[in-house]
């Protein structure tokens, strides 16, 4: 089969220019100079798009019709157009994203089109056209060759798959009828399953699963739909533009201050036990910028604090997950604005606010229960602190703890008995009163600390209780530090100034 017979047949099928190449395989850039690739392909085309026909001969074939019969139109200049005027007049200016994608939605009687032609092109070359591989660039691969690169250009856009993505959907008039056809069609070139199906589902991965020549004999496909596939006198319909967001992620630090803040909502049997938590603050003065629903905002950090514990240090990872983001971008000015409005709040304070991929969101449940953590307890004894007391809280060496779910959270988390490491432990007197030691901790993630002081019973075991073989209990509680180095520092007040 040369490639001008090809054309040449295609040509008499109605077929347009750039199905044409799609019929010879084109890839990549060869679809934006087409008269170019058909010369390097040995083929002769007229640059108006009709065949030329010998002076002394009359056209022997009727001339093309405007709309492509394997197409649709899909990729004329005219659709192009409409495309490009249909996302400008959508909500597409919100959007402040850098990178978009297109999503088609593409009727099923453009499958059932391919396949027409794919017949059409068995009876016409024989065994040159194959039974298993299609013999043209797909149309959902030819959408990303051609229509992304000029709505890209048009739109001043890059292509991101991650980017906003604007979801198409097309339809066209003949779509109902030949629906209605194949589902005739299944029901006879697949009878022992339709007899088991009480409702038979038609959709375009069973099209592409089912529906190719090594499959069903090309006899029986034209007692239902014709080969070659008829002309049409309409194009595509544009039915709808649907845009979606990208899903932005913002990463950095916080420092809780307050003994009286939650780190989510609190609601107790419907009512809030808190006014505030960090969660809202965060989401509060960082959300709006991104998103226009700051409720469907996702906050997540590298563990968290109880409502009467401190979070101090260079303070907790956390990240916001925004799905939707009508922007996904983030200047230092503006990171430094939000961190400024968190913390006036005067709980909360925020810093190395920025935006991040989302492959990164790893090292937040990495830190959750495989990094250290360091605490800072103020304890309180029955007696004054002895020198011996002292000498066993000065603990240099792991050591291992097995420790149960805390009685205080077993409505919210399955009983188990968890092992934890304790890297470190230090003690030191309280100045003013001799029964306060300052203890400070170095544990792994996830350790429950007030449990570690007092041993719950011996829920926690040892604990520090068990080890001076008296009882102690917890009076304050702060986080000082947490062994994730993530985010990245960033000075935000520096790079403004």
């Amino acid at each position: 089969m040369k490639n001008q017979e090809l054309i040449d047949y295609l040509e008499s099928c109605g077929v347009c220019r750039v199905c044409q190449l799609r019929y010879l395989k084109a890839r990549g850039t060869e679809y934006r100079d087409m008269q170019k690739t058909f010369q390097r392909l040995d083929v002769k085309v007229p640059a108006d798009g009709i065949k030329d026909e010998p002076a002394d001969e009359q056209p022997t074939k009727k001339p093309r019709l405007d709309i492509c019969s394997t197409c649709l139109g899909l990729f004329s200049e005219d659709f192009q157009q409409q495309l490009i005027d249909g996302i400008l007049h959508s909500d597409f200016a919100k959007y402040d994203s850098a990178g978009i994608v297109l999503a088609f939605s593409l009727p099923m009687a453009l499958q059932l089109r391919q396949l027409s032609m794919w017949f059409a092109l068995q009876r016409k070359f024989g065994a040159a056209v194959d039974n298993n591989f299609a013999p043209d660039v797909s149309i959902k691969e030819a959408v990303k060759l051609i229509l992304h690169p000029i709505v890209c250009t048009q739109l001043d856009k890059e292509y991101d798959a991650n980017g906003l993505m604007i979801n198409i959907e097309l339809r066209h008039s003949t779509e109902e009828v030949d629906v209605a056809k194949l589902v005739e069609l299944n029901k006879a070139a697949f009878p022992a399953k339709a007899a088991h199906q009480k409702r038979i589902e038609i959709s375009r991965g069973l099209l592409e699963k089912q529906y190719q020549p090594a499959r069903l004999k090309a006899e029986l496909f034209e007692k239902f739909l014709p080969i070659p596939p008829a002309p049409v006198t309409d194009p595509l319909e544009l039915q709808s533009i649907d845009l979606l967001g990208p899903l932005v992620c913002v990463a950095g630090r916080y420092r809780k201050l307050s003994r009286e803040l939650s780190h989510t909502p609190w609601v107790l049997d419907g009512k809030r036990i808190m006014e505030d938590s960090i969660e809202e603050i965060i989401i509060r003065n960082v959300g709006g910028h991104f998103s226009e629903t700051p409720e469907k905002i996702t906050f997540m950090s590298s563990g968290r604090e109880d409502v009467d514990v401190r979070c101090l240090g260079k303070g907790r990872p956390f990240v916001l997950e925004i799905q939707n983001a009508r922007c996904g971008s983030l200047t230092q000015a503006q990171a430094l604005a939000m961190e400024q409005a968190v913390d006036a709040t005067g709980t909360v304070s925020i810093h190395n606010l920025q935006v991040v991929p989302r492959e990164e969101l790893t090292h937040i449940k990495t830190g959750e229960e495989q990094k250290r953590k360091y605490y800072r307890a103020l304890c309180v004894l029955e007696q004054p602190a002895t020198l011996d007391i002292l000498q066993k809280l000065q603990i240099s060496e792991s050591f291992d703890i097995q420790q149960k779910t805390p009685i205080r959270v077993l409505h919210r988390r399955p009983l188990h008995t968890r092992p934890r490491t304790i890297f470190e432990v230090k003690a030191r007197v309280q100045r003013e009163n001799p029964r306060l030691l300052v203890i400070d901790v170095v544990s792994q993630a996830g350790t429950y600390i007030k449990e570690l002081v007092h041993g719950e019973f011996g829920r926690t075991a040892p604990s520090i209780a068990s080890i001076i073989g008296q009882p102690i209990d917890i009076l304050a509680l702060d986080v000082v530090g947490i062994d994730l180095d993530w985010p990245a520092d960033v000075n935000n007040a520096a790079a403004v100034e």
